[in-house]
């Protein structure tokens, strides 16, 4: 069974076409390569979602209503700290990168979303 990942994205991403896409469309990419996933539209609510399945892979936004993607890190740095975790953002801070690096997280890409760096990101967790 292909693993699952939660996808904790909110603001849009855009395809191989460069036509925009929300979450769901880069869910239906990773389906479409053979991943389960479970879609979150805010980070509480992928904390939630992280807590009820357990995924083996997360990707968040750091940019995010009702939790930021560097609560929804800690969070699950502290209940499962093995968790790989991919953050894909368009957080135009200097040092946002070195700042989620230094949460733990595995891979870090910048939007707008090239979905082979995506794939490639995930082919090196797995």
């Amino acid at each position: 069974m292909p693993p699952q990942i939660e996808n904790s994205l909110y603001e849009l991403v855009r395809n191989r076409r460069a036509r925009p896409i929300t979450r769901e469309g880069v869910a239906e990419v990773l389906q479409e390569e053979g991943y389960e996933v479970a879609v979150a539209a805010d980070g509480r609510e992928g904390v939630e979602r992280f807590n009820a399945f357990q995924p083996h892979l997360v990707i968040t936004d750091l940019q995010m209503p009702r939790l930021n993607g560097r609560g929804v890190i800690t969070h699950i740095q502290n209940i499962a700290p093995a968790t790989p975790i991919i953050v894909f953002t368009a957080d135009v801070v200097v040092d946002a990168q070195r700042k989620a690096q230094d949460l733990g997280i595995t891979g870090y890409i910048n939007k707008p979303l090239e979905f082979t760096t995506l794939l490639d990101q995930i082919a090196k967790v797995f």
